[in-house]
């Protein structure tokens, strides 16, 4: 006889059947016999603990005071700390102004006289965040490949033809031979040739036994000086 088959004389659907009640089965939850209030009643409530119920968003709550809490503290701690012994007091008293007073000194005709950087955009209430709306007219436009093409309509002062000028649109069909004779070039290699000789290409560092040649100083001016 197999072990999977029941017991003579039992009756394994019967045993899935409710009973009376006085005899319950046991709850499935604990071991041995249910309390006696169960088997007086005949069968187990359906109920729910409602201590653990509200304690759930209670927890959250607490854990999310605790965790705004924790990053609070160290952020505040972060920003009274120490200064940096080695920043120059100069560059740390002018790294204190405003975002968009830093970002103005970046111009054509400023403090430092370049384009202003197209991510370095100037935002209303001095911040950095995406949904604060740009200052009008002080951030660089930005351009796309699309907008630099050389067409006449975007760029017509490039297509004009003036004596000793040639549009660009001539300039395109000229020959070879043409060009070089309107852009001529030195034949050979330059003054710089050799490879012993610290320059820009080899990034300041000649080969071997390389010295560096400094330019000739420039001549005094009349009547001496020191």
């Amino acid at each position: 006889m197999s072990t999977t088959n029941p017991p003579p004389g039992s009756d394994p659907v019967h045993a899935l059947a409710p009973k009376q009640p006085g005899s319950p089965p046991a709850d499935e939850s604990t071991s041995g016999a249910p309390a006696p209030e169960v088997i007086k009643r005949g069968y187990e409530e359906d109920v729910y603990d409602s201590r653990s119920v509200i304690s759930v968003p209670l927890m959250v709550i607490l854990f999310f005071v605790l965790a705004f809490g924790t990053v609070s503290i160290i952020f505040a701690f972060m920003r009274t700390a120490d200064p940096d012994p080695n920043a120059h007091p100069a560059a740390s008293e002018r790294n204190k102004a405003p975002l968009n007073d830093r970002l103005k000194r970046y111009k054509r005709g400023g403090e430092v006289n370049q384009p202003g950087l197209e991510p370095a955009r100037q935002r209303a209430g001095d911040a950095r965040a995406m949904p604060q709306p740009e200052l009008p007219g002080v951030n660089s436009p930005e351009i796309h490949p699309e907008d630099l093409r050389a067409t006449k309509d975007r760029y017509p002062d490039l297509f004009k033809t003036e004596p000793g000028r040639l549009g660009l649109d001539q300039a395109m069909q000229l020959s070879d031979s043409d060009l070089r004779a309107l852009f001529p070039a030195k034949d050979g290699p330059g003054a710089i040739h050799s490879e012993h000789l610290p320059t820009a290409a080899n990034a300041g560092r000649g080969a071997a036994d390389s010295t560096a040649k400094p330019p000739p100083l420039p001549p005094l001016p009349a009547g001496g000086g020191k």
